[in-house]
């Protein structure tokens, strides 16, 4: 089964363009085949149409991390919580 990861940015920060997510995202330890961003400016606008698009397109592990961006860097705010799979 596929996982995917999505990354709910808080406070209104964006990432630079040239931002790997999911390479970060994995330097953390989370494992994903795919990683999709939530933000005020960037990726989805909401978390359900996140979701919606990585299971639509095979994804059944999926899961959030809630996220603050600071200094061109991720800071995860609690551990993932599991949407489905």
């Amino acid at each position: 089964m596929k996982s995917g990861l999505i990354v709910y940015l808080t406070g209104g920060a964006e990432l630079p363009e040239d931002f790997d997510l999911l390479s970060r995202c994995r330097e953390m330890g989370f494992t994903a085949d795919r990683v999709e961003l939530v933000g005020s400016g960037q990726g989805f606008y909401e978390v359900n149409d996140a979701w919606h698009h990585l299971f639509t397109k095979g994804y059944g592990d999926i899961k959030l991390l809630v996220a603050q961006a600071e200094h061109n860097c991720l800071q995860p705010v609690h551990p993932p919580v599991r949407l489905s799979g």
